[in-house]
C-alpha cells in the first residue's frame, strides 16, 4: 500500500481496488490536489459509502472522476460508517470511476415472473464461459478453482448474483488488475450475449 504518497488519480483508484480485493472494512480518506476531502467506506471489500466534501454517493462519484492527484490514508474497521442510497456493485462502481457506462442490462428486471432471468448466458453455459476466461489467468487449474463456484454460477438468476459470484471468484486470481480484467470480460460477455434466432 502507498499511503501518504502523492499519487495520480489512476494510482489512487488502484489502491482503492486493492483494498476492495483484500476484503477490507474501513474508510479510505483522500486529500485531493485541490485540498478537498473524499471518504469511501468499505465493508468486507464492498464499497458502501462515498463522499466528496458535502456530496454523497452518485454526485460524489462524478466529482471524484475530476480528481487529478492526491494522497490517501486507510483506517481499518472505522465504526459509524453512514450508508446512504445504495451504491452500484463494485464492478459498476469502478467502471463509473473510470468514466465508463455501467452494465445496466445485468440488472434484474422486476416486471418479470419470479425465477425469470435477464441474463444472456446462464447455467452451464455461464460456468463454461467462466472456466474458459479463468484459464487465461490461472492456466490448467482454472476448472478446479471454478468448481467451488459452479453451483452458485449455474443457479444465478440475476445480474447481481452473477456479479457477486464473479467478484469472489476474481479474488482467486491474486493480481488486482487481472482480477478486474477478468470481471470485465465475464460481465461484458453476459451483458452482450445475443440469444440465437430460431429459423
Amino acid at each position: 500500500m502507498r499511503e501518504h504518497e502523492h499519487l495520480s488519480y489512476a494510482e489512487l483508484i488502484d489502491e482503492l481496488q486493492a483494498l476492495a480485493a483484500r476484503g477490507c472494512t474501513g474508510v479510505m480518506f483522500m486529500r485531493t490536489e485541490s485540498d478537498h476531502s473524499v471518504r469511501i467506506g468499505l465493508q468486507n471489500g464492498r464499497v458502501v459509502s462515498c463522499n466528496y466534501r458535502m456530496y454523497q454517493q452518485q454526485k460524489a462519484i462524478s466529482l471524484i472522476r475530476q480528481i487529478r492527484s492526491g494522497e490517501y490514508a486507510f483506517k481499518q474497521g472505522v465504526p459509524g460508517i453512514v450508508f446512504g442510497e445504495e451504491l452500484p456493485a463494485n464492478f459498476d462502481f469502478f467502471r463509473e470511476l473510470a468514466g465508463e457506462p455501467s452494465l445496466s442490462p445485468l440488472v434484474a428486471r422486476q416486471e418479470r415472473a419470479p425465477g425469470a432471468t435477464d441474463l444472456r448466458v446462464s447455467g452451464g453455459e455461464l460456468f463454461e464461459a467462466v472456466v474458459h476466461e479463468l484459464t487465461l489467468y490461472l492456466g490448467p487449474v482454472a476448472r478446479m478453482v471454478a468448481l467451488g463456484y459452479e453451483q452458485e454460477l449455474c443457479s444465478a438468476t440475476s445480474g447481481e448474483q452473477v456479479r457477486a459470484a464473479v467478484f469472489r471468484l476474481a479474488q482467486e486470481i491474486g493480481d488486482t488488475q487481472q482480477a478486474i480484467e477478468f470481471e470485465t470480460r465475464i460481465l461484458g460477455l453476459v451483458s452482450s450475449w445475443q440469444c440465437p434466432v430460431d429459423s
